[in-house]
């Protein structure tokens, strides 16, 4: 074939088609928009790359974050949350947190663990509590977080932040029932209620007065708060050494301030609950003090005296090698004064009675103190009494008996006497023993 004929190959335009330069232009705009980084060459699935470039490419990414150990970490992300709980506050937090990169990380928390511990060990309390902030939000559900939350205790404890530091004891103990600062954390929070207590006996400081000046102080009720803090030492440690002695002091700041019911139940509980306490002689001998003091006459429930006359009986009989000559006169004085103040409530129950011309019951009750309390100066006059009404019946207290006979059959009417009189005779008895009531 002659060159004549053959087909010459075309030759390229100058300026190339319109849709290459499109293309051109949206490629270079999007180099432009993503900065000169995006220039590099591209790494595709494929491409023969070396892992330490990986890696050295991914820790360059995450900075700070590079040394992460979350697969083999202690911390277990939540599940996630569904329906109302979704709106939860802390809910909310922690996915807030996590968006703006303040989520879960244990090299972080781990540092300023460290730089936490150092500042603590130099005196620079202040400087480490924030540090230990960060520890405890940083890596939560934790070994580090239980140090940090022990430590962050103890840095407002030494700065006299007293209130917050009792928080932060207790609020350690409610997510780590077992942690090994327990005992610490009781003496800790013993010592403060100590120093609340003693503030209050001196200064008398007002409850709803708000405490502005001071930062060792609870913002309102100083007393009440030292309370609490004893409950503390007790619940989150009841087998703990000072759990008992947490009680006692309790039942001694209501014996104090007069307040003899509650100083009563926890003399009683330290009673029933630590039988092997060191407090226990105190416990009774104040206990039987608190009933006494806590009773408030004939014209009231007696119960207190009653429970006040078994203790004082057990006191005899349960210590009779501890009780010292003092303390034993103690205790038969109040057994006599018990006995003369049961002897005044039967005396007002049959001088009522024998006022209304109830004759059966009234000798009931003046029989019971002559045989009950023959020691008391009413065990005389209630004989006397006795021989006054010995003979008498009891008036009527139906004033139409005709008309009660048509109205009340005769069976209904003896079952209502017979129920009328083994009332009278339960009064009159006062125990379960079965006996008869007494007759002269």
């Amino acid at each position: 074939m002659t060159p004549a004929l053959r087909k010459p190959f075309p030759m390229p335009s100058a300026r190339p088609p319109i849709c290459h330069q499109l293309m051109i232009a949206v490629v270079a705009c999007g180099c432009a928009g993503a900065g000169c980084a995006s220039l590099q060459k591209p790494q595709w699935p494929w491409a023969k790359t070396s892992g330490a470039d990986a890696e050295q490419e991914i820790d360059r990414q995450l900075g700070e974050d590079a040394d992460s150990e979350v697969i083999s970490s202690e911390y277990t992300p939540t599940s996630t949350d569904a329906g109302w709980d979704y709106f939860k506050g802390d809910n909310i937090k922690k996915r807030w947190k996590k968006v703006v990169g303040r989520g879960p990380n244990e090299p972080v928390a781990r540092k300023a663990l460290a730089e936490a511990d150092r500042l603590y060990r130099d005196g620079n309390y202040k400087e480490a509590i924030a540090k230990y902030k960060v520890a405890v939000d940083r890596w939560p559900d934790s070994v580090i977080e239980e140090d940090a939350m022990w430590q962050l205790a103890e840095s407002y404890f030494f700065t006299d932040q007293y209130p917050r530091a009792e928080d932060q004891y207790d609020e350690l103990v409610k997510k780590y029932a077992n942690t090994k600062y327990l005992d610490r954390i009781a003496q800790r929070q013993f010592v403060i209620a100590q120093y609340w207590i003693a503030l209050d006996q001196k200064s008398h400081l007002p409850v709803i007065v708000p405490n502005l000046a001071d930062r060792s102080r609870p913002l309102f009720d100083t007393r009440g708060r030292a309370l609490k803090t004893y409950d503390h030492v007790r619940l989150n440690d009841p087998r703990g050494a000072l759990a008992d002695d947490s009680i006692m002091a309790q039942a001694n700041a209501h014996f104090l301030d007069r307040q003899w019911l509650d100083a009563d139940y926890f003399y009683g509980l330290l009673r029933s609950e630590y039988p092997d306490s060191d407090f226990l002689l105190q416990a009774h001998l104040l206990g039987l003090q608190s009933k006494i003091r806590a009773y408030q006459g004939p014209g009231y429930e007696g119960g207190v005296l009653e429970e006040a006359e078994v203790l004082a009986d057990q006191v005899i009989v349960q210590f009779p090698d501890q009780l010292g000559r003092e303390e034993e006169d103690r205790v038969q004085t109040m057994r006599a004064e018990i006995a003369a103040q049961q002897a005044q409530r039967h005396w007002q129950r049959a001088e009522f009675y024998a006022k209304g011309k109830h004759y059966n019951s009234a000798r009931i009750y003046y029989a019971l103190i002559a045989r009950d309390y023959p020691t008391t100066q009413l065990a005389q006059q209630a004989r006397d009494k006795y021989l006054t009404i010995k003979d008498k019946a009891d008036v009527s207290d139906d004033p139409f008996p005709l008309l009660t006979r048509v109205l009340n059959p005769d069976s209904l009417k003896e079952a209502e006497l017979d129920a009328m009189a083994e009332s009278e005779t339960q009064i009159a008895r006062q125990d379960d023993s079965g006996d008869a009531p007494p007759r002269f």
